[in-house]
């Protein structure tokens, strides 16, 4: 598995994913430039909510799937403040240094300007936690922009995407 996006909205089909997969797309675009083609796959919690607490045969596939990411992009929407309580409850069934083989970025679309950090603040820490490599910084956009996410996001992969390409091409 080349690269994965990890979608904490409780709701499937949100555009908390369709960001974290363009994203991805975006990331996976610049690091192609030998002609790789990465494939990306979409965990969305939502489907497995049920499982993330008692367990189950989705969580473990979902677990996997994560655990086989070289790029993983975790995506979660923030309205109070903090990622969502089900990206929480996914990512506390790894332990300690699990994903150490895994580069990972953080997505975040805030339902406020002023809930942009999140990414930075309160998810970081626990990917870094989780062992991830954590290169480059959240990618955060507030709700009230996701208009605006085809003229934003080529700024942020010119300056960051060369941390995360590498992680996005098959080994």
């Amino acid at each position: 598995m080349s690269v994965v996006v990890l979608s904490g909205n409780p709701r499937p089909g949100s555009r908390t994913s369709a960001t974290a997969l363009a994203v991805a797309r975006a990331v996976v675009g610049a690091g192609a430039a030998d002609g790789a083609d990465a494939s990306i796959e979409t965990v969305e919690l939502a489907d497995i909510a049920g499982e993330v607490l008692v367990g189950g045969a989705g969580l473990e596939a979902a677990r996997d799937t994560v655990r086989a990411a070289r790029l993983l992009v975790v995506a979660t929407p923030v309205y109070k403040g903090a990622y969502t309580g089900l990206l929480k409850a996914f990512l506390d069934t790894y332990d300690g240094g699990e994903l150490a083989s895994v580069t990972a970025l953080a997505v975040v679309v805030a339902g406020q300007p002023g809930h942009l950090h999140a990414g930075e603040t309160h998810l970081r820490p626990v990917l870094l936690e989780l062992g991830a490599q954590v290169p480059a910084p959240t990618f955060a956009i507030a709700q009230g922009r996701l208009g605006d996410l085809d003229e934003l996001l080529p700024g942020w992969v010119a300056r960051y995407g060369h941390l995360l390409a590498p992680a996005a091409v098959p080994a």
